[in-house]
């Protein structure tokens, strides 16, 4: 079991309850398949339960806690379901969809195996999940993004305009988790003050909204125009402004790109070394900053080895963000 613990704690749910699903509509006709399996025990006031079949007990039991999570799911979209009678803040409906994206991270580190049954090459199992610890878990998840969101929350009135962005989209991540296991909750009939909660969620929405309009780029670049355009489509994805001309509006923040490339030829290839460096200020003071490396070959020339080099930096900022990259976030 301790194996099975390992990666109980993550794993991908949306793809898992598909796999179930295949399982159990390949197995339901098979008169050996457990009675357990077909007319499978249904939530109680103590336990959670999932069932599911696979080729060994690792499969089987992951795909049987993922349907544990579908019916927490279930739980969870009926009472998204009555969101605008509830809400009246305002609250975007998209945000609300991103309780389903966030799914996955339902965790079940109490669990046991409680039945199982061989029937051919298909291994059966039940899983069930102890109902009081898990709400536990899911209480202090919350009490622990709360007390994360206050202490951001303190500093936000002194913060310059990157600052503030950074802890705002922060807040807003433990606020997506808080919603989360608080309907997570309520579906397992615990009262909660949800709308209150929501309240709370969309007035931070709302500041990083307005501030995200104000905040604007301009750049101050020594660095060649395929990088400086790279980094622009990458901000105009983000919805942030970039100016044309520099100020000294203190919501301006100056970007000064530097890039060097580096060229050799290796068995044939051309490869490139590009490395650039970001500085970001706002008031004449660098706010924050990073540098970091990438690299592209070609066996057709140095021109192109240089566009998969920048090909190459358009596919980290797509992994890893653009505010990231420029070392706005860590």
């Amino acid at each position: 079991m301790t194996s099975l613990k390992k990666w109980s704690n993550k794993f991908a749910v949306i793809a898992l309850v598909i796999f179930g699903i295949a399982s159990c509509s390949s197995n339901k006709g098979n008169s050996d398949t457990p009675s357990w399996y077909i007319s499978p025990k249904q939530n109680n006031s103590q336990n959670l339960y999932g069932v599911s079949s696979g080729a060994n007990l690792e499969e089987a039991t992951k795909s049987a806690l993922a349907d544990a999570a579908a019916r927490l799911m279930t739980s969870i979209s009926s009472e998204s379901s009555l969101l605008r009678e509830e809400d009246k803040s305002g609250v975007n409906e998209e945000m609300r969809q991103q309780v389903k994206q966030n799914i996955e991270k339902i965790d079940f580190s109490n669990f046991r195996v409680s039945n199982s049954q061989k029937v051919g090459s298909q291994l059966f199992v039940e899983v069930e999940i102890s109902r009081s610890p898990f709400i536990s878990d899911q209480k202090d998840k919350i009490s622990f993004a709360e007390t994360q969101v206050n202490n951001l929350e303190k500093n936000l009135s002194t913060a310059n305009p990157i600052q503030k962005r950074v802890s705002l989209t922060k807040i807003l991540e433990l606020e997506k988790q808080i919603e989360l296991s608080s309907r997570i909750l309520q579906g397992s009939g615990v009262e909660m003050n949800l709308k209150e909660k929501l309240n709370r969620q969309a007035e931070f929405q709302n500041q990083f909204n307005q501030l995200t309009n104000k905040i604007e780029f301009y750049f101050e670049i020594n660095s060649a125009k395929e990088i400086s355009q790279v980094i622009r489509n990458a901000l105009n994805k983000e919805k942030i402004k970039i100016s044309n001309s520099r100020s000294n509006n203190a919501n301006q923040i100056v970007i000064a790109i530097r890039s060097s490339a580096a060229n050799n030829e290796i068995y044939g290839a051309h490869i490139t070394k590009l490395k650039i460096s970001f500085e970001n200020l706002s008031g004449g003071k660098t706010v924050a900053s990073n540098s970091i490396e990438v690299t592209g070959s070609s066996t057709i020339s140095e021109k192109e080895s240089y566009a998969a080099s920048v090909k190459a930096l358009e596919e980290k900022i797509s992994q890893d963000g653009i505010l990231k990259v420029l070392g706005i976030i860590n």
